[in-house]
């Protein structure tokens, strides 16, 4: 049915005086998308870049490191983590990440794999970490911030302990 010019001036006076609460205000807007090919299949209607950066580099993924010792001495911890040979893999492979209160330890391309030890609280606060690689196994070794006994390496731990 066609809009008789009385029927399009009422529509247009209703909504010059109610504004946008008029009631037919949504009659008075005409679809300006595509007009339709008749055809099912779904039609690209246009292409926009992404945000998203291609050479980005894509989510770091690692084994969490599960089996490992470790000792409480007076101004140090010392974690002892056995991979076989373990030696044979370059400097570079290897990346610890420590602050006062947290440590990681990541070994990269191990067994085609990465692999990271990490504690995001400890159980006290720590001045330093270093590491030292041999044939079979790491050594991590935090120096204690201040001298006292850790029953355990997180506060978690030793939260739950008691």
């Amino acid at each position: 049915m066609a809009d008789t010019s009385d029927e399009a001036t009422a529509l247009a006076d209703n909504i010059d005086r109610k504004g946008r609460n008029a009631y037919y205000y949504a009659h008075a807007h005409k679809a300006d998308g595509p007009v339709w090919d008749g055809k099912e299949e779904p039609k690209l209607l246009k292409t926009e870049s992404s945000s998203v950066d291609a050479t980005a580099s894509p989510i770091f993924i690692a084994v969490p490191i599960t089996n490992y010792a470790w000792s409480d001495e007076d101004t140090k911890v010392k974690i002892y983590i056995d991979l076989p040979d373990i030696g044979e893999l370059d400097k570079e492979k290897f990346v610890m990440d420590w602050k006062e209160d947290s440590f990681s330890f990541t070994v990269m391309d191990y067994k085609e794999k990465n692999h990271r030890l990490t504690y995001s609280k400890l159980f006290a606060e720590i001045e330093s970490g270093v590491f030292k690689v041999k044939p079979q196994k790491i050594i991590v070794t935090l120096k204690k911030m201040e001298e006292r006994s850790w029953p355990c390496l997180n506060v978690g731990t030793a939260q739950q302990g008691r």
